[in-house]
């Protein structure tokens, strides 16, 4: 599964190019973002904003690109999530308690999230709490939740892992009416799920593959003609190290006019929210991440992690369940130093969108 929370940065070569940005609003977007990110590294909140859940590590597709495939020999091997756990209503009321900080609860794989029977529950106590509350899905199982859905959730960001029969198998692993499923799933949730709730948010993301760009567009398409009103470009996340290649770079000028042009194309029918480009150069990065600020990541183990995109909760980072204050443990305060100084920080942020 994607992790959330990559449609609030828009990739700098895109704003440029695109024919219908606002470029000095971008330009005011983005200076506000810094002044955001050197704030929040001085004064940062001394309880965490965001939790990020690991739901369970049992999965409906099997998907080459997803961080539970990483090969283990890989450069990147450590970000292979190897461990077999459900996150339980018990371990969301222990740290809803512990840090009543947390404005916003995100189920967000590792697995699909809807196989946990308690995800419902959780999100309904969530609800119950005035706490934002988002899933990633693979729509497989929503038809199970009918009616449940829409009350207990703001925000439902469908994972497009193919967009025919032929694409889902190749990339899942799944067959033909897993297929038929899916599509019948999307469209109950925008026709009828979304109108208990029309204030619910249904997105859509897709990941940037270089060897198929008019993927972009199939999915576009698919979107538009299933109701799905907001499309988010994904770029790759090289969880692997070694396949940072395929991610889309900041002088991909054929990307920048293809996808310039699809926006254009869509608009007022789908909102396509380009993604963040690579700084080819690194000396040009804002390493503005502010995860390990903001973001407690957890599993059903109660392993912990600071990142909400490549890294996975780990035995060595801490434990919720055994530490009364994971947040300020020392693999924390440790990272939080890092970043502050900008030194010694994990290869893998090199590639990622939240420090471009």
């Amino acid at each position: 599964m994607l992790t959330a929370d990559s449609h609030d940065i828009v990739g700098e070569k895109i704003c440029h190019h695109s024919a219908y940005s606002n470029t000095g609003t971008s330009l005011f977007r983005a200076m506000l973002r810094r002044w955001r990110w050197r704030l929040t590294r001085v004064f940062h909140p001394k309880q965490p904003l965001c939790l990020n859940i690991f739901v369970t590590s049992r999965c409906t597709f099997s998907c080459f690109y997803c961080s539970r495939n990483i090969r283990a020999d890989s450069p990147g091997g450590n970000h292979l999530y190897q461990d077999r756990s459900d996150f339980r209503i018990s371990d969301m009321s222990i740290l809803l308690e512990r840090y009543p900080s947390i404005k916003r609860v995100s189920f967000v794989g590792i697995g699909e999230p809807f196989l946990n029977e308690d995800l419902i529950p959780m999100a309904r106590i969530a609800k119950e709490r005035g706490k934002r509350v988002d899933v990633i899905t693979n729509v497989s199982l929503l038809h199970r939740h009918w009616g449940e859905i829409a009350p207990n959730f703001d925000d439902v960001s469908i994972s497009l892992h193919g967009l025919t029969a032929e694409e889902l198998k190749r990339t899942a692993g799944v067959d033909a009416p897993m297929f038929d499923q899916f599509v019948s799933n999307v469209r109950h949730l925008c026709r009828e799920e979304r109108g208990i709730n029309r204030a619910m948010i249904v997105r859509a993301s897709v990941v940037t593959l270089r060897t198929d760009l008019n993927r972009l567009r199939r999915a576009a398409i698919f979107c538009a003609e299933n109701g799905i009103q907001c499309l988010e470009v994904q770029n790759y996340l090289p969880y692997g190290l070694d396949d940072f290649k395929e991610c889309v770079f900041d002088d991909d000028s054929q990307f920048i006019t293809y996808l310039n042009g699809l926006i254009k194309e869509f608009i007022g029918v789908v909102e396509i929210v380009p993604p963040v480009l690579i700084k080819k150069d690194p000396r040009r990065m804002s390493w503005g991440c502010l995860s390990f600020f903001e973001v407690l990541r957890v599993d059903g183990i109660g392993h912990v992690c600071g990142c909400n995109r490549i890294m996975v909760p780990k035995p060595e980072n801490g434990n919720f369940k055994e530490c009364q204050d994971v947040w300020n443990n020392t693999y924390f305060l440790g990272f939080r130093r890092q970043w502050k100084s900008l030194r010694c920080l994990p290869d893998c942020c090199r590639w990622c969108p939240a420090a471009q």
